[in-house]
């Protein structure tokens, strides 16, 4: 019991590092505890180990580790995918040997023989999907097809070229330094699958995180069921236990005959535990995704909606009324002062509009039936 606490211990605690690094810099969270817990995980502390490192090893010894630095966590490479792979295909070798033999059980059915290979099949055919599809990246030859579907809002994107790609930027696009290109409508650049999650595999995405969070939560209800057909089996629904003092004899409770059979059996109670713990952490993930892509907003452009609302609260933030607006583009505008005319300060975010957010339903349809465009040489 004392592994099992450790190991949702540390599980949480990566956890919790997940969270400050993802969210540490929100304009909601940056000045609090979490914006200087992200500081430091992300600005003092590794300024002091690049010093310490720096004159530990010497010049040349520091050259070559920066590179493998780079490498390894600045560049696209497959280490997550391969340890993804591993996992995975490690932990359905175990269930298949040590599980796989207490199917058909007292509480599993033998068309559970039927299932598990399905759903093996359709993880890793959701997972080679979300890893091979382009993402939607922007080149010369596509570039105008993305600038004529997607249009400028004048607040979250306003016609501006690509330094590095030397493109014009359509609305909703950017660069990813990881994959060294513009991608359109990108969501954000995911390391599990080595590749952005943008306007062509963002259903390929959604159809891997549902799959792994049924697969995953799957794989848990069968260690439960497994576990449950062992306390009958081995007569522990029977026991009891004998008070030394009163001589009584007390059944013994379903969380201890269960924990017994975790003692014995840690195997399938291990692989039960990292099910249950991803599939609720992906699921977690999954809803927000979901969230996110029903108001018609990215993860890139959450973040830009918290600057903004974050300009309004500093009074920051004015807007042109309609009858002096010549275009889109010029109708909002951050400012430090207001002594330009005919503007008004935006007290709200509610005076803005999502010109992408075209509804809840037409939001989904948009993202798991995108736009066609020509592909990428």
């Amino acid at each position: 019991m004392n592994l099992l606490l450790i190991a949702v211990a540390i599980l949480l605690f990566f956890g919790l590092i997940v969270f400050i690094l993802l969210f540490g810099e929100s304009p909601r969270l940056r000045n609090g505890i979490i914006g200087k817990a992200n500081r430091a995980l992300t600005v003092y502390i590794p300024r002091w180990i690049i010093g310490t490192l720096k004159k530990v090893l010497g010049p040349k010894n520091w050259n070559r580790l920066s590179h493998l630095w780079h490498y390894c966590f600045e560049s696209r490479n497959p280490f997550l995918q391969i340890f993804f792979m591993i996992l995975t295909s490690g932990s359905i070798y175990l269930f298949l040997k040590y599980g796989l033999p207490h199917i058909p059980g007292i509480y599993l059915h033998s068309t559970h023989l039927i299932i598990i290979p399905s759903q093996i099949v359709s993880l890793y055919l959701s997972y080679y999907m979300a890893c091979t599809v382009d993402p939607g990246t922007i080149t010369a030859e596509n570039v105008q097809q993305y600038l004529d579907h997607f249009k400028y809002d004048g607040l979250l994107y306003q016609p501006k070229q690509c330094s590095t790609c030397r493109l014009q930027k359509p609305a909703r696009s950017k660069h990813c330094s990881m994959c060294k290109a513009c991608i359109g409508r990108l969501d954000h650049h995911c390391f599990w699958i080595n590749r952005c999650v943008g306007v062509n595999n963002h259903r390929f995405f959604f159809i891997f995180l549902f799959t792994l969070v049924q697969f995953c939560a799957y794989g848990a209800y069968l260690c439960f069921q497994i576990y449950r057909g062992m306390i009958i089996e081995w007569g522990l629904d029977a026991a009891y236990v004998i008070d030394k003092k009163t001589g009584q004899h007390s059944p013994i409770t379903f969380r201890k005959a269960f924990l017994h059979v975790l003692q014995k059996d840690r195997i399938i109670g291990a692989i039960g535990i990292l099910a249950t713990v991803v599939s609720l952490v992906v699921f977690l993930f999954f809803l927000y995704q979901l969230y996110l892509a029903g108001r018609g907003i990215t993860t890139n452009e959450a973040f830009k909606w918290e600057l903004i609302e974050d300009s309004i609260d500093r009074g920051e933030l004015w807007l042109e009324e309609e009858n002096t607006a010549t275009n889109d583009k010029d109708k909002v505008k951050k400012r430090m002062d207001g002594s330009k005319k005919r503007q008004r300060k935006v007290e709200s975010l509610e005076e803005l509009d999502n010109i992408y957010d075209e509804g809840f339903y037409r939001n989904l349809y948009n993202v798991f039936f995108p736009p066609r465009m020509k592909k990428a040489a």
